[in-house]
């Protein structure tokens, strides 16, 4: 049961893994990262309603005065976090993106430390110091020469902080709503901000592209839907933690795709760096699970 979940987990991790490859087909035919961002969310939103009318319509429902925490997962959280991770991705590398993207869980500790009053224990400030080392180690900070421009090195810290964001409004919606329904109404949000300002009515002849359609359903259905439920799953039979650094495969998915289809390279710096940033996760998990 247990290796059933687990391999849930590493799909999910796998299948997010992929997201860069859609990005960069969406990109290639000229959208831009804010209507990739809608693209996205708009195909997962209709995806998951269709999903939930299948299985329970009563999962549609939410109270209105919990409407501030769908706005803030979705708004504030899940398309900042996608803007920049997009952006990132457009600066010229993926794997250094989806790596800043994993600095996620440490913007949630120090978030936790300051809103919530959280110790800030040993391990959390290990796991600090390796995030930090590890972006340096990647960006080429600490050797004089960025492999990276700061404008990049910036959004991909910016996708890793929406992220943290996403994950802080998300977690008292889950203690109320089924996941299916948080999903759903994230993306509701998230659409309806996204698309009065996302200049995709001038973009109607690029639909027209079915590869144009394959990054679209790519983006909202391989890279946002599939691993969301495959996720979910896994959670119901294991611990958070454990379902956490699983996930982590993730980054090292991306690191591979950008090398053998996007022609990255990797020097032993940038794969110290990765490193280091991946094993700031189960150092968290630790000091979570002995909480």
């Amino acid at each position: 049961m247990k290796n059933s979940a687990a391999l849930s987990v590493l799909g999910a991790g796998t299948l997010w893994g992929l997201i860069g490859l859609f990005v960069h087909i969406l990109a290639g035919k000229g959208f831009d990262p804010l209507q990739i961002t809608t693209l996205r969310v708009t195909t997962a939103m209709v995806l998951t309603g269709l999903i939930i009318g299948r299985r329970d319509a009563k999962l549609f429902a939410i109270a209105p005065k919990d409407s501030w925490l769908f706005f803030g997962n979705g708004v504030i959280g899940l398309v900042f976090f996608n803007w920049c991770y997009f952006n990132a991705i457009a600066g010229g590398s993926l794997a250094i993106a989806a790596l800043l993207l994993y600095t996620a869980p440490v913007f949630v500790m120090l978030m936790s430390v300051a809103l919530f009053h959280e110790k800030l224990t040993k391990e959390k400030i290990v796991a600090l110091i390796l995030t930090f080392i590890g972006c340096g180690c990647i960006t080429g900070a600490f050797s004089g020469s960025l492999a990276v421009s700061r404008q990049t090195f910036l959004y991909g810290l910016g996708s890793g902080f929406g992220y943290a964001l996403y994950s802080i409004f998300g977690k008292p919606a889950t203690q109320k709503y089924s996941p299916f329904t948080v999903s759903l109404w994230c993306f509701i949000f998230a659409a309806a901000f996204t698309l009065p300002f996302s200049g995709l009515a001038g973009k109607t002849g690029l639909f027209s592209d079915w590869q144009v359609w394959g990054g679209i359903l790519g983006i909202g259905l391989i890279s946002c839907v599939l691993p969301n439920v495959l996720y979910m799953n896994g959670l119901q039979k294991l611990e958070a933690g454990h379902a956490a650094i699983l996930a982590t495969i993730e980054p090292v998915v991306a690191a591979i795709v950008s090398f053998l289809f996007l022609g990255e390279t990797f020097t032993l710096q940038k794969l110290l760096g990765i490193v280091l940033i991946l094993a700031a996760v189960p150092i968290l998990n630790r000091s979570a699970d002995k909480k």
